[in-house]
């Protein structure tokens, strides 16, 4: 049995790559079981606890398990109970998580005493990778980051999340020439509803530009504002500008009707909350998000935004729930437009591309081919 988070990303990371090695043919990304050397294989998604109902009643030899970190761990004990073969084995791999988590704590501490045998690896051990592109992963990730996808330890979330921001992700007067601006909206009725309006320069990717901010309490206002009335204040808010996409906040449903009605050009944002962070807290790091100094209340926010200690204790990765409407919502905008970065091998998802990741080669994102829109 080979095991992802999903179905999709099993086969991305694994079966493609496994395939073309093994010169078999490649199977669709909807099939749930193949055949090598004569054996049959199971391919299952386990992104929930619902998957233990995928593997109930199996008999295993080999069970093989990509980022095993962010498998449920009831999914995990169950899989360890269907290897009942002489001699079966279960392979894994994970990127490290915090100390806390069960994977580390239940199993991997406690290696000596199971059957068990682990091994770290940092990403200079990697060998299929170019000294050059490892040096621009070290430069991207700082913190928390660094030390899980660099030097791979189970590192604890704490601290502050964009640790490096500082005067250098700020200015007064930004030499862009935009002609692409993209929103990332935050909806409350009862919180702030925030946005922040990023500009965009092809020729000068993957410099970004967060030019102007809203934001609208209704508890300092001493009023609620309707979908209407609300849309009515940000359509005039980026009248001024040819605002490309709108992403927005999956939970407002009604402001989202009510702006698609005036033909906004709005989008449901991508709301993964840990891979969101880790993409802006990339290009805050690289410094190629800069903050008009204008836009105090978000500077305030980032400057703040921290990791929450009681999360980190129950081995969970969370940031506080305060103060964090405009970091939120350039979340949203970044994570949704630019999830893929620049630079990244994984991103050209053709054969060709996959055909030359299975034999050591890298591919490289160029352009501005990362952006949703685009």
């Amino acid at each position: 049995m080979l095991i992802g988070v999903s179905r999709d990303s099993l086969h991305r990371n694994i079966i493609i790559d496994l395939c073309l090695m093994l010169g078999v043919p490649v199977v669709g990304s909807k099939t749930n079981e193949m055949t090598i050397f004569g054996r049959k294989i199971f391919l299952i998604g386990a992104h929930d606890e619902g998957a233990v109902r995928k593997i109930q009643g199996s008999t295993l030899a080999l069970a093989y398990v990509d980022e095993a970190a962010v498998v449920p761990a009831p999914f995990w004990r169950m899989l360890l109970s269907r290897l009942s073969k002489p001699g079966a084995q279960l392979l894994a791999t994970c990127n490290p998580e915090g100390p806390a988590h069960w994977l580390k704590k239940e199993f991997i501490d406690r290696a000596g005493q199971l059957n068990l045998k682990h091994w770290h690896f940092t990403l200079d051990d990697n060998p299929s990778l170019s000294e050059e592109y490892k040096e621009s992963l070290k430069a991207e990730y700082t913190g928390m980051w660094y030390a899980r996808f660099v030097r791979g330890e189970w590192a604890v979330a704490h601290g502050l999340i964009y640790d490096g921001f500082d005067d250098d992700n700020l200015t007064e007067n930004y030499d862009l020439n935009p002609n692409y601006y993209i929103v990332g909206l935050d909806y409350g009725s009862a919180n702030p509803t925030a946005a922040t309006l990023i500009a965009c320069a092809p020729k000068q990717w993957p410099q970004l530009y967060v030019q102007d901010i809203f934001y609208y309490d209704s508890r300092a206002e001493g009023r609620g504002l309707t979908d209407a009335e609300l849309a009515d204040r940000l359509q005039e808010w980026l009248t001024p500008y040819n605002v490309n996409r709108i992403y927005m906040d999956p939970s407002a449903v009604s402001l989202r009707l009510e702006m698609q009605r005036r033909k906004l050009p709005v989008k449901e944002a991508i709301n993964d909350v840990l891979p969101g962070i880790k993409t802006v807290g990339k290009f805050i790091s690289q410094k190629n998000l800069v903050i008009n100094k204008s836009c105090q209340k978000l500077i305030e926010e980032i400057q703040t935004y921290a990791w929450d200690p009681k999360a980190a204790d129950r081995g969970d990765d969370k940031p506080m729930k305060q103060a964090d409407h405009l970091s939120d919502a350039t979340r949203y905008a970044l994570h949704s437009a630019f999830r893929h970065g620049f630079g990244d091998p994984d991103r050209d998802l053709s054969l060709a591309a996959i055909r030359r990741r299975a034999y050591g080669e890298q591919s490289q994102m160029a352009g501005f081919s990362g952006l949703d829109a685009w």
